[in-house]
């Protein structure tokens, strides 16, 4: 048996099951990334409006104290996410983490466009299926800005744009990093969400995402006949960008070339330059 036929033979056995007896359940690794960012962003949505409809809000005491449990079934499942799909697509689920990594020149572009299409379409069937478990529209999510206002507005784009970054920041530097070997990405990630939605969540819904914002904002027009939360739309998309542009900037800014690379480069251009002059 030749070489190449043992490699064929043992990447047969390593094969799942199903994928030995149905050859065609066999994806690509283009494929496998898209799934994975459709159903992980499904699942984080359905989550999301769950969370948000069932435990958004709960009386702690008859004093009327109230707590809002979401961000921590929130958080942890954007962690248990990374974790279980990290290895394959990166563990995304964010239209603004894939601008970014586009940015940093860990994904090419047309990779990036067909993440987005996963990640929006599979954000709305998550949000849509957590309204058919729910069975009512009580309490349905819906980012949006607490008023009408250019106060208002421009607080809510500042809070969503500096904590994109942030979420976005820490993506990148356990990910994609030279750290990104470590076994606590999905932890961080996933505490920085439930973090961040603690801090500003009540001043622009704490989406830092724009797959859930769409996902959750059209439903809610769909199922409960609510537009207003539309006409911010634009919001979240335009401010979790600019955080993405700037969290690349930032992990650039502190990622410079390597000083043996930079040295070697230099090398190069003076004998290129020395070979030049000789000639």
């Amino acid at each position: 048996m030749s070489a190449q036929q043992r490699d064929a033979a043992t990447d047969a056995e390593e094969r799942p099951f199903l994928a030995r007896q149905i050859p065609f359940l066999r994806l690509s690794r283009y494929q496998a990334n898209f799934v994975c960012e459709g159903v992980g962003t499904f699942v984080f949505l359905l989550t999301i409006s769950l969370a948000e409809m069932n435990c958004g809000i709960l009386a702690i005491d008859g004093k009327g104290h109230t707590r809002n449990l979401a961000p921590i079934a929130e958080g942890f499942m954007l962690c248990v996410l990374v974790f279980m799909f990290g290895y394959i697509s990166g563990g995304h689920f964010n239209p603004a983490v894939t601008f970014a990594v586009v940015l940093i020149h860990g994904l090419r572009l047309e990779e990036a466009m067909s993440y987005w299409v996963a990640q929006v379409v599979g954000g709305f069937i998550g949000a849509g299926l957590g309204i058919l478990i729910n069975g009512t529209t009580r309490h349905l999510p819906a980012p949006q800005v607490v008023q009408n206002t250019a106060e208002y507005i421009v607080s809510a784009f500042i809070a969503e744009a500096v904590f994109t970054l942030f979420l976005v920041t820490v993506v990148l530097h356990v990910a994609y990093s030279q750290q990104r070997n470590n076994h606590y990405y999905g932890l961080a990630i996933g505490m920085c969400l439930l973090a961040s939605q603690y801090a500003v969540g009540g001043v622009s819904g704490g989406a830092f995402n724009p797959a859930v914002a769409t996902g959750l904002q059209l439903t809610k027009f769909i199922a409960a006949g609510y537009a207003t939360q539309l006409m911010y739309l634009w919001l979240y998309w335009a401010a979790p960008a600019l955080g993405a542009v700037g969290a690349a900037f930032l992990f650039q800014l502190t990622h410079p070339v390597p000083k043996d690379d930079a040295e070697e480069a230099q090398q190069q251009r003076v004998v290129k330059d020395l070979y030049s002059n000789m000639n």
